[in-house]
């Protein structure tokens, strides 16, 4: 465990130092705290508001995630079995890692950290970083919370089977859909990949957060189709929020070009990704 944190805390330095090298040449005012909480807000009008905005091309991109993830409960069985047939000390110890880099409260604390280091330092963007986290974080949260409460499916551990869906629960055990540490790494992974902008960090980012998807079915926590919808939600939302918040220059041109709030403005499901 405590080699774990020791990473955590270096890579925290490691992304710091990645963003402020980065965006070092930023031109950006300051923010105020006003300005944090109107981003805030604004950010998840837009992404509640986008399913109402999208186009042919954006339902059948989203009903094909959709199929993807109830394609995945064909294997979910098999996959489940795989895992319990497959562990070993080793794997327990690096699985650890997964767990921790999904974990809402380490990344709250990562998230906080980055927001009110940049205000006490003055630095514009670790605090719009910081802000785009916890702004990733919640609302992806939101979402996700939200779907596991109305599903109420079975967790794997339970043996009640991959299709034991109770709908409406609160307890742990029947909220297994979808994933949350999948959801929460693949939101801080995306929103620091897209600050940081650099291929290595990029390729990092995504091998932690596929680290956590693994986990979860190895851990016996998660069926398979569970992580791939938990990581698909943290994945668009962080994208939203890259596109959504006020710091964006897709924000900046929506307030000068009324439009655009018709148009791209609200294509969040754009596939398209360049390292």
């Amino acid at each position: 465990m405590k080699f774990f944190l020791s990473a955590l805390l270096i890579f925290n330095i490691s992304v710091y130092s990645q963003i402020i090298d980065s965006t070092v040449n930023s031109s950006q005012d300051f923010p105020t705290l006003n300005d944090d909480i109107k981003s805030f807000f604004n950010t998840g009008k837009n992404i509640f508001q986008a399913p109402s905005k999208f186009d042919n091309k954006d339902w059948i991109t989203f009903g094909s995630l959709i199929a993807l993830t109830a394609s995945a409960t064909l294997l979910d069985e098999d996959n489940r079995e795989f895992w319990l047939n497959n562990k070993s000390q080793n794997l327990d110890y690096i699985s650890e890692f997964g767990r921790i880099y999904g974990e809402i409260s380490y990344a709250g604390i990562f998230a906080g950290t980055l927001y009110f280091g940049g205000r006490i330092t003055k630095d514009t963007d670790l605090t719009i970083t910081g802000r785009m986290l916890i702004e990733g974080l919640f609302y992806a949260g939101v979402t996700t919370t939200l779907i596991k409460f109305v599903s109420g499916r079975s967790r794997p551990y339970k043996n009640d089977g991959h299709l034991d869906f109770r709908f409406f629960q609160t307890t742990n055990d029947y909220t297994s859909f979808p994933s949350g540490h999948s959801t929460v790494a693949f939101t801080t992974s995306t929103i620091l990949s897209d600050r940081i902008d650099n291929t290595y960090a990029t390729i990092a980012l995504y091998s932690f957060a596929l680290s956590t998807v693994w986990q979860r079915m190895y851990s016996d926590n998660h069926w398979l189709s569970d992580t791939i919808m938990g990581a698909l939600i943290g994945y668009f939302i962080g994208k939203a929020v890259i596109k959504f918040d006020d710091s964006s220059e897709t924000t900046d041109k929506a307030k000068s070009n009324p439009d655009l709030i018709d148009s791209n403005y609200y294509e969040i499901f754009s596939l398209k990704y360049s390292f």
